[in-house]
């Protein structure tokens, strides 16, 4: 039989997963393919399976899930919440357990270990001001096979690849073609099988409950709208007093939430369950208005609160590129997926090839720069975000990002510009604007954000030599 489109998307709905045009004929293909292999007569009985709590409808949601997401990630993914998490976040956690003695850590979606592991190197560096607790850190994902990978802790250099050579060496040691995880991080570290989107918690009689830190990091962005904000809701719930999620960069923006209280950080957003009422700022209210700065072009300045005179306009027209258009916009899906998809390299090979084709696009030294981020080569991530701006001098992604490095570099003079930039555009917009490249995110939502940043203190950010010795491989 032939499955319809529709028929497809409601397959992806049951699971929560978030499925695009690129992909929406590889999902029809595939549950074409299923039907076939089970021997089954139509698209309802196949519906009503993967919507069974059973193991074989867990099964075939795993099937689907682990077909169309990439569960490929690897140690100390995204200096600057590592840099965080050890430096703010875990420190703050000690102190606000130390009567209890107890901190309990969740790396839900954490594929085959490597981020639950993580988390357990960090823990183990501040081992002296733990002597004594009871530290449990849980790593949860649909995929029995990457969870047996965890489990046996046996990973090749390709999981390395943002690992400094100490840590490897005091963590791991070398069998044959592959590393092993130290015992004492092993010992930390329970895996088990928890489906996001199905199964309930907070759940006291599961130990899903009561966590001081959730990380559910680059898992978000395979999941629709609804199983979000629903997976977010249990989040919350499952946190103890005090306890902070964090997630992927801008994967929560636009969405609800609530009760959690936003933190905002020069490194990432994080979200705290405090019985503290936060500080509610209302967009517009926090500062007055400010004229947008101008961005150095080299031998023009355009200002983004205007039109480019004529001129302006001639001097920054980009020559015809020497493909379609297509190509380039096809190349830069490509080299979000492999992005997403922990394919550093292929990524930047893609980006590469679009600026060989049309080398005053900004898309590819956007992408270039958040993988310049999340190596921890601040330097790199800004020079290429003020080429986005040359380019594109009304790209408001980028001035956001830039300004998230001058805060996290301590040039508060900088930063603030640049959001206030960011305000200012954003002002000038429809509400519901959606913002490239962050997805779903209206103008509105973020200008709320950006207000909450403004009005914020700012936490003060780690040393400026410590984050940069720890950007330097085998620092």
């Amino acid at each position: 039989m032939r499955i319809a489109i529709e028929d497809a998307e409601h397959v992806a709905r049951i699971a929560g997963l978030r499925v695009g045009e690129l992909h929406i004929d590889g999902l029809v293909r595939w549950t074409q393919e299923r039907l076939q292999q089970l021997r089954l007569p139509g698209m309802e009985p196949y519906i009503e399976l993967l919507g069974q709590n059973t193991p074989f409808g867990r099964q075939e949601r795993e099937r689907l899930l682990v077909q169309f997401t990439t569960g490929e990630t690897y140690f100390f993914r995204d200096l600057g919440q590592i840099d965080l998490l050890s430096s703010t976040i875990l420190p703050e956690l000690i102190a606000r357990r130390a009567e209890a003695r107890t901190l309990r850590l969740w790396s839900a979606g954490c594929a085959a270990g490597e981020e639950a592991y993580s988390l357990a190197m960090l823990v183990d560096e501040l081992a002296p001001s733990l002597t004594g607790w009871n530290v449990q850190i849980l790593g949860t994902d649909i995929n029995t096979q990457a969870l047996e990978r965890a489990r046996r802790g046996e990973y090749r250099d390709w999981s390395f690849r943002t690992l400094d050579d100490a840590r490897k060496q005091r963590y791991f040691r070398r069998h044959g073609d592959h590393w092993l995880v130290d015992q004492r991080l092993r010992d930390r570290v329970t895996f088990r099988s928890v489906d996001l989107v199905r199964d309930p918690f907070p759940d006291a009689a599961t130990d899903l409950a009561e966590f001081d830190l959730i990380l559910c990091r680059n898992v978000f962005i395979y999941l629709d709208s609804d199983a979000t904000d629903r997976i977010t809701s249990k989040f919350a719930r499952a946190l103890a007093d005090g306890g902070h999620l964090m997630a992927g960069h801008n994967e929560l923006f636009g969405h609800d939430t609530t009760p959690l209280r936003v933190r905002l950080y020069p490194q990432s957003a994080v979200y705290q369950r405090t019985t503290q009422p936060p500080v509610e700022v209302s967009p517009g209210a926090a500062l007055a208005q400010v004229q947008a700065p101008t961005i150095a072009t080299g031998r023009h300045a355009i200002s983004i609160d205007r039109k480019p005179t004529l001129n302006e306009a001639r001097a920054f027209s980009p020559p015809p590129p020497l493909k379609p258009r297509q190509d380039c916009a096809a190349l830069m899906k490509q080299a979000w997926r492999h992005a997403d998809g922990g394919m550093r390299e292929a990524a930047e090979h893609d980006c590469h090839q679009v600026i060989a084709i049309a080398d005053l696009d900004h898309h590819p030294y956007f992408l270039l720069a958040q993988l310049a981020q999340e190596r921890g080569d601040v330097a790199q991530a800004k020079a290429l975000l003020s080429k986005v701006l040359y380019l594109d001098p009304s790209f408001i992604a980028a001035y956001l990002e830039l300004g998230g490095l001058h805060a996290q570099t301590g040039d508060d003079d900088r930063a603030r510009r640049m959001y206030e930039t960011v305000r200012s555009a954003l002002a000038k917009l429809p509400p519901q604007t959606v913002i490239a490249p962050y997805d779903k995110s209206t103008a509105g939502e973020i200008l709320g954000y950006i207000e909450r940043l403004l009005a914020e203190p700012r936490p003060v950010p780690p040393p400026v030599a410590t984050a940069i010795s720890r950007a330097q491989p085998g620092a």
